[in-house]
């Protein structure tokens, strides 16, 4: 089979299938096929297109797991997938080789060989069936599924090489699987491209920041008297506005916070190569990315259709906030210093949702936006993917969905989010995809 050349525009990725009926791989609506909230999908622009972004890996038939008395994990497989990934997996593997695309006695051969779904200690890894290359210029960051999503813990790496294809590789973190049965079904995970030309500093608030002008300024007065009477839509028409614009070859972003200095820039550290994994890229460039802590710490009580509890104590950082809103705006704005300190936000009823508005931005380079992606805790509550135009609207927050009745805690600079700039145009991206099967 002669593999196709992806580095044109408007292409991602290719993708070669080798083991078809066990997973797909394809791009979702920002409504997530007419399951995210009306009002969520119609006015709340980040979620809309936080749904929409990166290709959704999804499995065919459900895969379910428990631990049993002794401490192992066990997967319960339906006959047809079960069939899949240990008999046919072989067949897959050598029309691959024979491709060119899988090394013969290599790593991935000698790893995948007679078992798609292998689990040593807490890491079980599926490989999807399919066979994976990146653009030139792209990196491919494979990771958990959001706003839509098992209640299964997906370990992050990234594809980096343009030049050879590796196995596209779910890699599932075990340790939270107890005695009661997990079901892994549907979407379970994300490809998602990002541009690998990215670097980030942080640095405190001060006072007449253009970020924290623009942030009172947005949410004035007169916001809130239109949000008492319907949803503005502000976020979604002022974007519609700023689409068109030159977007910069690379982003020098700043991570911006108000409160204790408990907020961090990262960098990746899991790649995958043809000879398995690696703590360097494959391709040059840079990815550096935010982490989010709390500074408040935060409980809630969830009774299934309303909040007993939502609590934040966040009176130790109050006052310096309020300083520091003082020095810049005085007495006017009050609207956006309410907002911004509330700090926690979602007492509505029957919808399982708390918005947290932690004190930080990010400003990224012209036709840059960023990904925020919500942490994964497992049982009681998920964060969940936005997409943020921080080139002009530079406030972060998190949604969390909460699975049913039940409390949580959210303590002092546990992770919050990932705060991941990108350009706007990289979500516009598809993929190339093709199936190897005998005698094609």
């Amino acid at each position: 089979m002669e593999i196709l050349n992806i580095e044109k525009a408007g292409v991602a990725f290719e993708v070669v299938t080798l083991l078809p009926g066990f997973t797909t791989l394809k791009k979702r609506s920002g409504d997530i096929d007419g399951s995210l909230q009306a009002r969520a999908a119609r006015f709340c622009g980040p979620v809309f297109e936080g749904s929409a972004a990166g290709f959704q890996i999804s499995l065919i038939d459900h895969i379910t797991m428990s631990r049993n008395r002794k401490g192992i994990v066990v997967c319960y497989l339906t006959a047809r997938i079960l069939s899949l990934v240990t008999e046919r997996v072989d067949e897959a593997i050598e029309r691959g080789i024979n491709e060119g695309l899988i090394v013969r006695g290599g790593y991935w051969h000698k790893k995948l060989k007679g078992d798609a779904v292998p689990i040593k200690g807490n890491r079980m890894t599926v490989w999807t069936g399919h066979m994976i290359r990146p653009q030139s210029g792209i990196w491919l960051l494979v990771g958990g599924a959001f706003n839509r999503r098992c209640r299964v813990s997906v370990v992050d790496h990234l594809i980096t090489d343009p030049n050879q294809f590796v196995p596209l590789i779910v890699e599932i973190d075990l340790k939270n699987i107890s005695r009661e049965e997990v079901w892994m079904i549907n979407e379970f995970a994300c490809v998602m491209p990002l541009s690998p030309a990215v670097t980030m500093s942080k640095e405190a608030l001060y006072p007449g920041a253009a970020e924290l002008k623009h942030f009172g300024s947005f949410y004035s007065k007169e916001y809130f008297e239109t949000k008492l009477n319907h949803p503005t839509a502000a976020y979604n028409i002022q974007q519609r506005q700023q689409r068109r614009i030159k977007t910069a070859p690379n982003c020098d972003a700043r991570l911006l916070y108000a409160g204790p200095d408990v907020q961090e820039i990262g960098e990746f550290k899991r790649f995958i190569t043809t000879r398995g994994f690696s703590t360097k890229p494959l391709s040059a460039g840079v990815l550096q990315f935010g982490i989010v802590r709390n500074i408040a710490p935060v409980h809630w009580a969830w009774q299934g259709q309303t909040f007993s509890v939502l609590d934040t104590k966040k009176d130790l950082h109050l006052p310096a906030l309020v300083s520091l809103w003082k020095e810049t705006f005085g007495d006017s704005c009050p609207g956006g210093l309410d907002f911004l300190s509330s700090y926690l936000l979602g007492a509505m009823w029957d919808q399982p949702f708390i918005q947290l508005q932690p004190w930080v931005f990010v400003a990224t380079s012209p036709g840059w936006s960023t990904l925020v992606d919500g942490f994964h805790r497992p049982p009681e509550f998920d964060g969940m993917r936005g997409v943020i135009a921080t080139d002009w609207f530079n406030s972060l927050a998190m949604v969390y969905r909460i699975y049913g009745p039940s409390s949580a805690t959210i303590p002092y600079r546990a992770a919050l989010l990932r705060s991941l700039p990108l350009p706007r145009h990289v979500l516009e991206l598809g993929m190339k995809e093709s199936t190897l099967t005998d005698g094609a």
